[in-house]
């Protein structure tokens, strides 16, 4: 693994919010990674000389803020060229911790699962919705002229409201694209009844997916990520290849630096490819189970697939979730029908 180009940094697994689906900690304290360990991640992954992505996660990142200013001052130091970005819950994006970000030309993602009960999964520890401080970090951060993308958990709560998405984007002014993300058993989430039940999924995401063409018609800039992923394999035949996660080309990191193929994957059984204390691992990322089964390939649906996320499948057995294989036979339907227009 000596041609790392996408980092990702788990830098705390403490979180403010109390996620039902989620993985992370709950109550704010979880372990949180040592500025020694990230700026090793680094060093080991770019030369000197090199360019390399990193992406901050977590728990929640930005209670961490400093650990991110860190390694950038380390990659201006050094000279490496760094391009970061953070996946953040959105409700610590205060006018400083923005402009903190805008400094470091940091990207922002955010996720957000919708309004209301859309979003009733995303709460504080004690139960108080979590909407307003995120809408409210979303607007702060296009106050210094920043842009977003959300990330959406599609869960037996917001399925049906998937149609309103486009909606929530044009009244946050500053968002320029969603992407979905269905409902994993991992982590707070195993054990869990939260997939959607085929009907509002398919009534939710038929809506979200007419809603985005005709807005896209109409020469309005939002992008929906699954159209944008179908129509790139559709193009260029990718393979088994779904995301970085199945490359050797990218290396996720918890704060005791241990490895693993994504955030998602950490201390999933069998999925850890060893620790930045013996240098960047070896393992082959074929050896870890992350291509798709036998009989992905033989679906119709496959070459725009490519089997769906890995994690995914890992958290159901090494299987595709019904959800995830019915999502993109909609999305194929959608877009051979607008194709026909």
């Amino acid at each position: 693994m000596e041609n790392v180009r996408s980092l990702i940094l788990r830098v705390t697994e403490g979180c403010n919010l109390a996620c039902r689906y989620c993985y992370a900690s709950s109550d704010g304290c979880g372990s949180a990674m040592p500025t020694e360990t990230a700026l090793r991640a680094v060093e080991l992954c770019c030369p000197e000389d090199g360019a390399l992505r990193i992406q901050f996660t977590g728990g929640e990142p930005l209670l961490v803020l400093d650990t991110i200013e860190a390694v950038f001052a380390f990659g201006r130091k050094t000279g490496r060229r760094l391009r970061l970005s953070v996946q953040t819950n959105g409700t610590l994006l205060t006018r400083d911790a923005c402009a903190r970000l805008k400094a470091m030309n940091c990207a922002v993602g955010v996720s957000l699962d919708g309004v209301g009960e859309a979003n009733a999964l995303r709460v504080f520890p004690d139960g108080s919705p979590s909407f307003e401080k995120t809408a409210a970090g979303i607007q702060h951060w296009g106050d210094v002229g920043g842009k977003c993308n959300l990330t959406v958990v599609v869960t037996s709560h917001n399925a049906l409201h998937l149609g309103t998405l486009p909606d929530l984007a044009l009244w946050l002014g500053n968002v320029g694209a969603v992407g979905l993300d269905l409902f994993r058993p991992l982590g707070r989430g195993t054990g869990q009844d939260l997939s959607p039940a085929p009907d509002a999924l398919e009534t939710g995401l038929r809506a979200l997916i007419r809603k985005t063409l005709s807005l896209q018609k109409a020469g309005v800039p939002f992008r929906l990520r699954e159209l944008e992923r179908f129509q790139h394999r559709c193009l260029d035949g990718c393979g088994d290849l779904y995301c970085y996660a199945q490359t050797d080309a990218s290396l996720a990191v918890d704060p005791q630096g241990d490895c693993w193929p994504c955030s998602s994957l950490a201390h999933a059984e069998g999925m850890c490819l060893g620790n930045l204390r013996d240098g960047l691992p070896t393992i082959p990322r074929s050896s870890q189970s992350l291509t798709p089964p036998e009989r992905c390939r033989a679906c119709p649906a496959y070459p725009a697939c490519g089997g769906g996320c890995p994690a995914a499948r890992v958290g159901y057995g090494g299987e595709p979730s019904p959800a995830v294989c019915r999502m993109q036979q909609i999305i194929a339907q959608e877009m051979k029908g607008a194709d026909r227009k």
